[in-house]
């Protein structure tokens, strides 16, 4: 048996990301041994079908886990590995869930430490399929690097090793990719009901529209009024937004950054 390899994971947290990643790490053959969370119910919940032992307190966690997982708040992590560090001697590595907290956060506190970022929205009501999943990897050192690796690898064969500035870059194209376009849809949803139209109408839409970026640049296939120049459908649309001045503000911001876009590439 290899000595450095990682069997065993617990986990602070028992939100979106512990949820899915739990389960999924149990079913690679993991071990889930704690489930520590600020929730004592979410925890029990999680604990209970991951096989894993609900602590109440984060000074019962087992320091001999080969691997804990911090999925907790980006504000709180910091805190929250001082005070485990200080009351718990962890022997194994020390890891977070983050997208934009360095890597220093832990390093800091707990020589073996690493980071272990999974690149997808994560929420209760769904599951997305975590062997389709990038997992953004750094580790203190490059051994801890790859051991973290082989762990992500058992789950996703999208793995790469990506260093605290990258992976901040990372989320922060992500947070225009998927949580503001996820706004813009639900502002989608309350125009069309608005209107008695029902949302799904715009179903095949949103699906040719990210279908198309596996063929290609998202420049190369922006459509719209605002590429076209179309000044006359523009004022239409701002007219229809006249009482919600927020809205229309987006709209017209939205607009001439598509506008300067093509500029930037004829």
């Amino acid at each position: 048996m290899d000595k450095h390899r990682i069997e065993s994971v617990s986990f602070a947290g028992s939100g979106n990301v512990a949820l899915n990643l739990a389960p999924a790490l149990r079913k690679a053959g993991y071990q889930i041994r704690d489930i520590w969370s600020r929730d004592s119910k979410n925890a029990e919940r999680l604990a209970l079908a991951t096989g894993a032992r609900p602590v109440e307190s984060f000074n019962a966690l087992d320091g001999s886990v080969d691997l804990l997982l911090i999925a907790l708040p980006d504000s709180v992590i910091p805190e929250f590995a001082g005070r485990i560090t200080g009351s718990v001697h962890f022997t194994g590595i020390i890891a977070h869930t983050s997208g934009s907290l360095s890597l220093k956060s832990l390093q800091d506190v707990h020589a073996a430490s690493g980071v272990f970022y999974p690149l997808q929205s994560f929420t209760r009501h769904t599951h997305p399929d975590v062997s389709a999943v990038p997992f953004c990897i750094e580790g203190s050192t490059d051994e801890i690097a790859g051991r973290l690796s082989a762990v992500a690898k058992s789950l996703s064969p999208d793995v790469r090793l990506i260093d605290s500035r990258q992976r901040l870059q990372i989320h922060l194209a992500a947070v225009f990719a998927s949580n503001f376009t996820n706004y813009l849809y639900s502002v989608s949803e309350t125009l069309l009901q608005n209107a008695g139209v029902e949302p799904d109408i715009l179903q095949p839409l949103i699906r040719e529209t990210a279908g198309r970026l596996q063929s290609g640049s998202a420049v190369n296939f922006q459509t719209g009024p605002a590429i076209r120049g179309d000044l006359s459908t523009i004022e239409t649309h701002l007219k229809l937004l006249s009482n919600d001045p927020s809205l229309a503000s987006i709209y017209r911001l939205l607009s001439d950054g598509i506008v300067k876009m093509k500029a930037n590439i004829t």
